[in-house]
């Protein structure tokens, strides 16, 4: 019951920030500019937290989150491939470590901590990469594109 709580207070939130760190670190890896993440709303009330090189966290607790570069409209179709893809390839990566070191695991707490860890970020994998335009009542995604939807994007753009 205890690792049910700890999934839904620590867990999630990680998983959303790992996702978007993700993003973050295709932006920052393929670029030379500065990628900001932030787990809650995206705006100015999301206040920088801290700064690892080119990378700035606007850290509240939440179950969502956003990732943005600067001058992204300057990016190569390459370049936002790498940022879009990023999240969705952390969240698949992440999902697949929690299902090899849950598979070896007795202790049934720890277990169940990360198979909701698997789940998570196989639903992030999954949800994120279907190439959808996001509904209203999924707050605060309503109306923006799924990272799949703006990859799609990015191939379908005419240069």
């Amino acid at each position: 019951m205890i690792s049910f709580f700890f999934f839904y207070v620590i867990g999630l939130p990680i998983s959303v920030l790992l996702h978007e760190v993700g993003h973050a670190i295709g932006g920052t890896v393929f670029s030379k500019e500065k990628t900001h993440v932030y787990l809650g709303p995206f705006n100015d009330d999301n206040k920088e937290n801290f700064r690892i090189g080119r990378l700035h966290f606007h850290i509240k607790w939440a179950y969502f989150g956003f990732c943005a570069v600067e001058n992204r409209k300057y990016f190569s179709k390459f370049n936002n491939v790498m940022f879009l893809a990023g999240g969705p390839v952390v969240s698949l990566v992440v999902s697949v470590a929690a299902f090899l070191v849950s598979s070896d695991l007795t202790h049934d707490g720890a277990k169940t901590f990360l198979q909701g860890i698997f789940y998570a970020n196989l639903s992030l994998f999954i949800f994120t990469s279907i190439p959808v335009i996001y509904p209203n009542w999924l707050k605060p995604y309503a109306g923006r594109p799924s990272d799949g939807y703006q990859i799609l994007s990015v191939f379908k753009a005419v240069k």
